[in-house]
């Protein structure tokens, strides 16, 4: 098993899309910076204070966990898009230790990923504030809660990704019925049956419950493990697809 999970982090470090995901989420942890800097105290923004560097890293968690969920289905699909499957289940017959591997890599790819920009978007804020004069607090409880947030989603994501990606198995597919999943069917229509209390039920507002705790949102706990749910259904489900399906 862990010889195929290291074949998995491989395949993911020889292709361009970890490098290409990594440089956008920094582009635009970048640009929240310079945009949240811009802001303070105005426009009934607060001003920055010591207390600042959370509301910076927790800036790019959002999407973050929408490149891990990005991340977990093109990793799956991408083996029956570029016609490999064939090759690795010849290689390793074990079908449903293939998927296993893919449900460690990814979700661990995912969490790397987010770690690894939210050190970056700290590292920028911090250098932008003492440029301001000011000596933000490494030490704070939001910024671990932060951090620990991101770290639940995107793993989870990254999970749910790979589970939709081995129930469709077509790329296009999965990642146009994702899209139209959290844009129609979780945003529009909740909005228009002004249906909250069904809506935060939905697996983005489970997700959001990590990412952007509070109002009328699950609790981080309860979106932890909503979404857990959800991954694993789509997982376990995925994988018995996976092993009994044709893939010719």
């Amino acid at each position: 098993m862990i010889r195929l999970i290291r074949a998995e982090f491989t395949k993911l470090a020889t292709t361009r899309l970890i490098y290409g995901l990594a440089a956008g989420m920094a582009a635009f942890a970048v640009l929240t910076v310079v945009a949240g800097v811009a802001y303070a105290g105005r426009e009934g923004n607060p001003s920055l204070t010591a207390y600042s560097l959370p509301m910076f890293v927790a800036a790019p968690v959002t999407l973050l966990s929408g490149a891990a969920l990005v991340l977990g289905i093109l990793g799956m699909t991408g083996e029956f898009r570029h016609q490999t499957v064939t090759q690795t289940f010849l290689v390793t017959p074990d079908r449903g230790r293939v998927v296993a591997a893919k449900l460690v890599a990814y979700p661990l790819a995912g969490i790397a990923l987010a770690l690894s920009i939210l050190a970056f978007t700290a590292a920028v804020a911090t250098g932008w504030l003492a440029a301001k004069g000011i000596t933000p607090s490494l030490l704070d409880a939001q910024l671990g809660r932060v951090l620990l947030g991101a770290v639940l989603a995107t793993g989870l994501c990254g999970l749910v990704g790979v589970g939709v990606a081995a129930l469709v198995r077509n790329q296009v597919a999965a990642l146009v019925g994702v899209a139209v999943w959290v844009l129609l069917v979780e945003g529009l229509l909740m909005s228009l049956l002004h249906a909250p209390s069904l809506g935060k039920w939905l697996p983005s507002a489970a997700a959001a419950a990590l990412t952007n705790p509070g109002g009328g949102q699950l609790s981080r706990l309860a979106g932890s493990l909503l979404l857990a749910g959800y991954a694993l259904a789509l997982a376990l489900v995925g994988t018995r697809l996976v092993v009994r399906r044709d893939i010719t």
